[in-house]
């Protein structure tokens, strides 16, 4: 094998690691166009659930009571309870 042979066998080497490397640089950096859209979408969700919240506070409060939220025991099992209680 010749020195140029060698040189040549080094530079391609080098030249496909810069390849992979510059490629696995791009992938990772690359920012997602899809995260602007999930932001919107949870931003959205959680409105809505504040919105809620502040309904059912606000109807709880015109009849005379709070919000109460009941939780089963987790050895019997059971239903989540939303009701207003006086």
């Amino acid at each position: 094998m010749s020195l140029v042979d060698t040189s040549v066998g080094v530079q391609t080497a080098l030249l496909r690691g810069f390849a992979a490397t510059d490629w696995r640089a791009r992938h990772f950096l690359t920012v997602r166009q899809d995260r602007l859209v999930w932001l919107i979408v949870i931003a959205i969700a959680i409105v809505i659930a504040l919105g809620l919240a502040t309904a059912w506070f606000v109807y709880c409060q015109a009849q005379g009571g709070w919000p109460a939220l009941d939780m089963p025991s987790f050895s019997a099992g059971g239903t989540w309870k939303l009701y207003c209680a006086k």
